[in-house]
């Protein structure tokens, strides 16, 4: 049974308004698959831009890991990745674009909130990346002053500073970023529709495309009553893309993650726990996120084993994990719990892919999807209208992952030694 209805978020976002899906034959300029961040923002600029367009989602607006996530606003990439080291990567011309816009990230998320006028909760109230050893405070405090060298707005918090902003003093510093912040994914995507339609573009629901046809230079998308005929085509479907386009899907592991939210809480937790509303986010291997909801729950998540009764177990572990956290809190009890598919790399980078003449593929976020999806999308319309410069990231053909069969079991081989290793850190410091 899909948990999307069970979310936070979905009882929280205003109701959703239909759109209808597609029932007749369109001709556009792009066609996007996908209605999440990444469509809906590209498909946004584009049209801003006086290209036609057409979104098609299978379900609806949000309903993959868009509407499903803890709504954290990171303008950051992975912990394990600072800007030198996508220099490395990526070398000096694309890394400078890339970082340049990751920093911009999360004020281009509450820019277009504003701009917008989107009723999704926003919050720009900071992100923390508190680190959970001395180690891991070294690799932070290098991090921040590779930031603040980029003028980026980054400071570095000592142990009292984050123990106040946490409300707890487990960690020995963190790196406080300025622009970042959360908000309600699920009304996000649904403000982003919004808009969307305004600015003309076609947006179908409950439309998965069945496969695509070649017209000359461009393609025909083939749905169950109709089809959009387009120069090019825009795979946006991050972790969903399945057997669509199965070059695409086999460059990635999509990865399940849950989250929970607790109880409501008075307004004197509130006043002690996370003080200011800033969405915590450390260095541990399996990362220990939370944040308040606008209705006072708090909320975390990750990952689990999979198998069998995987959201139950989700519920107690996150509960516990949360009680062993903030240990004078009542009882946390999960009150929401959900799952949803995110798209993992290899290397924890995103991609934009060629997959065929005119149809190309941009997927990968690696869990920081709302800042970034946002940004690349915006990048991305001036790429395809002409108005910008050359794309922030490079384009490749999809790779497929080795073994890949054998690499969707990652992350339920990978977390409980990742937990003993963070548990043994931890102890440690």
């Amino acid at each position: 049974m899909d948990t999307f209805a069970q979310s936070l978020w979905s009882a929280l976002a205003r109701p959703r308004i239909p759109r209808p899906a597609l029932a007749t034959d369109v001709d556009v300029d792009i066609l996007i698959c996908g209605g999440g961040f990444m469509g809906l923002s590209t498909a946004l600029h584009l049209a801003r831009a006086g290209v036609t367009v057409a979104v098609a989602e299978g379900k609806e607006v949000g309903f993959g890991a868009s509407g499903r996530n803890t709504g954290f606003v990171v303008p950051s990439l992975k912990t394990a990745i600072g800007p030198e080291d996508v220099i490395d990567r990526m070398g000096p011309i694309f890394a400078e674009r890339l970082v340049s816009l990751v920093g911009q990230s999360g004020d281009i998320v509450f820019d277009l909130v504003r701009d917008l006028s989107l009723d999704c909760d926003a919050e720009q109230s900071g992100w923390l990346q508190p680190a959970h050893s001395r180690a891991m405070l070294a690799v932070v405090d290098r991090r921040a002053r590779e930031w603040q060298r980029r003028g980026t707005d980054v400071v570095m918090l000592d142990r009292a500073a984050t123990a106040q902003q946490v409300g707890a003093d487990v960690y020995h510093g963190a790196l406080f970023v300025r622009s970042g912040g959360q908000i309600n994914p699920l009304a996000y995507a649904r403000g982003l529709a919004d808009a969307c339609i305004a600015a003309g573009v076609h947006l179908f629901e409950d439309t998965p495309i069945s496969g695509f046809e070649r017209t000359g230079n461009g393609w025909r998308a083939l749905a169950s009553q109709g089809s959009v005929r387009a120069k090019r085509v825009l795979l946006a479907t991050n972790g969903l893309v399945g057997a669509l386009v199965p070059e695409v899907d086999a460059s990635i592991i999509p990865a399940r993650v849950f989250q929970i939210a607790t109880q409501r809480y008075d307004c004197a937790t509130q006043s002690q726990i996370l003080p200011n509303r800033m969405p915590v986010a450390d260095t541990r291997r399996h990362t220990f996120a939370v944040r308040w909801s606008p209705d006072g729950r708090l909320m975390t998540g990750g990952l689990v084993v999979a198998g069998p009764r995987a959201v139950q177990r989700a519920q107690a572990k996150f509960s516990e994990r949360l009680a062993r956290f903030f240990p004078g809190l009542e009882k946390p009890q999960a009150a929401h719990a959900w799952t949803g598919t995110i798209a993992v790399t290899i290397d924890s980078y995103p991609r934009f892919m060629s997959v065929a003449p005119n149809m190309d593929a941009i997927i990968g976020c690696n869990g920081r999807g709302v800042a970034l999806t946002t940004a690349l999308g915006r990048e991305l319309a001036r790429h395809y209208a002409g108005t910008g410069e050359n794309f922030v990231l490079p384009q490749e053909k999809p790779k497929a992952i080795p073994m890949r069969r054998l690499a969707a079991l990652a992350p339920s081989l990978w977390l409980p030694f990742s937990e003993f290793r963070d548990a043994r850190e931890s102890a440690r410091a």
